[in-house]
């Protein structure tokens, strides 16, 4: 998601004062050219990039949760929560089928010839 369309979901969701959208657009920018730098620059693991994208949203969001009110900062709270669970089902697409196109079909009931489906047959 770009700079501005993360500030426009979140003024959104937040209710953002001007101030406030003014303040925050430059810490989503930095953001968005650190995780970039990141991404073209590094050799590290996959775990050790996983980690350093982690700190530097762990970062942006404790910079932007410093700038909200009360009442927006338990809404901010409250989506990071809910980002949190969805990145968690995620990554856990493929569970014990083995991902979610292993051709199996797998539980999701809409390989070829699966029974009581609304799903018609893939050719």
């Amino acid at each position: 998601m770009s700079p501005d369309d993360r500030l426009k979901m979140l003024t959104t969701n937040l209710d953002l004062t001007a101030d406030q959208q003014a303040k925050i657009k430059p810490i989503l920018v930095d953001q968005q050219k650190k995780m970039d730098d990141l991404r073209n620059s590094s050799t590290d693991d996959r775990q050790t990039m996983r980690q350093k994208f982690q700190q530097l949203r762990d970062d942006t969001n404790t910079q932007i949760r410093a700038l909200l009110d009360d009442k927006q900062k338990v809404k901010f709270d409250k989506m990071l929560q809910d980002e949190q669970q969805n990145m968690g089902h995620r990554g856990n697409w493929g569970g014990q089928h083995g991902g979610p196109d292993n051709g199996s079909g797998g539980s999701q009931g809409n390989g070829p010839g699966d029974q009581g489906t609304n799903n018609p047959p893939q050719n």
